[in-house]
Order: structure tokens, then sequence, then C-alpha cells
């Protein structure tokens, strides 16, 4: 697959010499998004972890460049059901290259290309409920929420009072069991709704087999399922 022609993104296969360039991305300043930081690595351990993830079952990743060629984030589509065609997305992007709309278009192209390439018949996704510019995001594209529950943070140590008003924190935050917790919402868009949005005619039902037919010719990629499962 190559969504390039002439927009502000091309999606492509993650290679390689695409991660080395993540070396280079930006910081999170907010401690809230640190997970989303590309870890430090040595030569080895990128090719191993290149290596680990482009053999993952059930997982597909992308990568995502700008009008320079740069890669300036990913996107991952994991926990793949070949029956009922459902996937859960991922998405990631450089720091510095935030709030300039390349999210947004990237997963616009992209959508197209998972419905109607792929044949796929629903994509979900889940967001931190503090997210707000993820979820606007998310939505703009037509993705609705459909529920929302909690889970422990990794790092029970991390003052949320100094990144979030403290109604904020009442309502994307929670102690349970002595435990700090994150809210998230689960979203989800459905071929139908993309279709009736964006004017384009429902596709025929495929079966699977004709679905992971096209995982094997077209897109043989990389999981790159973000550092901690997006």
């Amino acid at each position: 697959m190559d969504l390039s022609d002439n927009n502000k993104v091309k999606i492509d296969k993650l290679r390689i010499e695409d991660v080395y360039q993540m070396r280079s991305w930006g910081k999170h300043e907010s401690s809230l998004f640190s997970d989303y930081n590309f870890p430090e690595m040595t030569d080895r351990e990128i090719h191993k972890w290149y290596e680990y993830k482009s053999k993952t079952r059930n997982k597909k990743c992308f990568g995502i460049k700008n009008e320079k060629n740069r890669l300036i984030g990913y996107l991952t589509i994991r926990e793949i059901k070949k029956i009922t065609r459902v996937a859960t997305l991922g998405l990631v992007l450089d720091p510095n290259y935030m709030n300039r709309g390349y999210g947004t278009e990237a997963l616009k192209r992209f959508l197209e290309y998972f419905f109607y390439s792929l044949n796929m018949n629903k994509m979900a996704l889940q967001v931190a409920k503090f997210n707000e510019r993820a979820i606007k995001c998310y939505k703009k594209c037509g993705f609705i929420i459909t529920g929302e529950f909690y889970k422990v943070m990794d790092i029970q140590k991390l003052n949320i009072e100094d990144e979030l008003f403290i109604s904020e924190i009442n309502k994307n935050f929670r102690i349970k069991r002595n435990k700090k917790e994150m809210g998230f919402y689960k979203m989800e868009l459905h071929i139908k709704n993309y279709a009736r949005r964006t004017n384009k005619k429902d596709i025929d039902v495929h079966n699977s087999v004709d679905m992971w037919k096209n995982f094997s010719e077209k897109t043989q990629y990389v999981d790159n399922n973000n550092i901690k499962n997006t």
C-alpha cells in the first residue's frame, strides 16, 4: 500500500529505517503521555524490536510520512478478527508534529483503505478520557463513544494534580483499592456509518478468506503496536 498521491501525508508499510527516525522524535511535556514517548534503544535493540514486531500475528503497522518524506507517526491495527472483520486502532504521532492536522488526515485516508481495500467491517479503539485532542480527532473521523472503563495506572507515583485541574481529575480518574485508575472511552466506526458519512457506496460482505488474502498479498506489514499497546 502506498497512500500518497498529492496529499499532506503518505501511509506505507513501516521499515527498519523508519524506526531509526523515531529516535529523533520529540518528547511529550506532560508526564501523562510519557508512555507514548519512543524509548532510548541501541541499534541492536531496535533491530530486535523490529524483528519481533514484524512477526506478530493479527497486528499490522503502517508508517505516516509528511510532505518531506519524514516519518512523523505510525498507526496500527491489532486484534484483527478474520471472521467478523473487526480490528482495534492505535495511532501515535511525533509530538513535534501534533496539532497540525496530520493525525486527522492520516486516519481519514487510512479508513478508506481499511474499509474498501481490506474489506473490514468495523474499527474500534480505546482512548484516555482526558485526551480531548485525540477524542476530537476520532469524532471528526466518524467514531462514536460506545462505553467506558478504568485501568490501573502503570505509574502510581504520577502526580496528576500537577497536570490537570481538580474537575478534570474527578471526571477522568479514580482511586479504587488504594490504586489510581485512569478512565478510557471505547469508540468505534462501522462501515455503514463510514459509507454514509463519506457518501460512498457500502461494499458487499466478503468472506474471511478474501479479507485475509488482502493482508497476505497487499500488506506484509510490521506491527508497531505503540510501546504501550496503542
